[in-house]
């Protein structure tokens, strides 16, 4: 845990990404984090889209915690390059891409067990009102990836002003996951799923990859059981997509329509 920080050739894989977007980089002060961002503000006073990085590379084995988080494949980062909405933000997970020394409360803890813990998620909670703050926008919309999917919901569960909640290969339900892993709970973090029930009236979108083997649709169905009303929510299974490939391909199509929800009815109509 000890590491410099960053490794430079990840850094210099964000840049490649976030250049061509006009997405500059920022450091926003969460909690006890400083959290690396990039953003492209166009249009001041109008809604943001803010991506939420994946867990990154938070284990070097199955049993051994990582020295750094950075992620050596930014999606969310490649995601939100290919958005073409004129306020567009990316939020990195605490510790990773911010240099160590800027983070002295970075700790191996906070990219296992306690990848969701409060703190985290405050200090993302944190980043998306400075942005909001930056581009004077009055709503913002959510979109995470894998991990930053539960951060996503979690993040939208403390606020009134987000306007959709999207995710691609969500980790939604934490017990779920780590049920079908095989894996000793996270019990430092928090459990989206948790918070299905709180978030229930924000419109959202959750797309799963058909050949993802580390977040089945399963999980996401385990998220939105818990629901009592479920016409704002829906899970689109995508066939061909794993979890790690073939986001970028499809999000070109993806990224223009935001998820609404159906009309109410007497009966909430099943999640297709």
């Amino acid at each position: 845990a000890c590491a410099p920080g960053a490794r430079r050739v990840d850094i210099e894989t964000a840049q490649a990404l976030a250049a061509p977007a006009r997405l500059e980089e920022r450091l926003y002060r969460g909690g006890q984090f400083v959290l690396t961002a990039r953003e492209r503000i166009e249009r001041p006073g109008a809604d943001v889209t803010i991506y939420i990085e994946g867990d990154g590379f938070a284990w070097a084995t199955r049993s051994l915690p990582s020295n750094d988080p950075t992620p050596d494949n930014p999606v969310a980062l490649a995601l939100a390059a290919l958005d073409p909405a004129p306020n567009v933000a990316w939020i990195a997970r605490p510790c990773q891409y911010t240099p160590r020394q800027e983070n002295p409360s970075c700790a191996q803890y906070f990219w296992t067990h306690g990848r969701l813990a409060p703190e985290v998620i405050g200090s993302v909670d944190d980043a998306v009102t400075a942005i909001k703050a930056a581009a004077r926008a009055p709503r913002v919309h959510l979109v995470g990836y894998s991990g930053g999917g539960g951060v996503a919901v979690l993040v939208a569960a403390r606020r009134s002003d987000v306007a959709s909640i999207r995710t691609l290969a969500g980790n939604l339900e934490l017990d779920a996951f780590t049920r079908l892993h095989r894996v000793s709970p996270m019990t430092g973090s928090l459990n989206p799923g948790a918070a299905a029930k709180t978030v229930e009236r924000v419109p959202q979108q959750h797309w799963v990859g058909g050949a993802d083997t580390i977040v089945p649709v399963a999980i996401s169905r385990a998220y939105t059981a818990s629901m009592t009303r479920q016409e704002c929510t829906r899970v689109t299974v995508l066939p061909g997509v794993s979890h790690y490939d073939g986001w970028p391909a499809v999000w070109r199509a993806l990224v223009p329509t935001l998820p609404a929800c159906l009309p109410i009815s007497p009966r909430s109509p099943a999640l297709p």
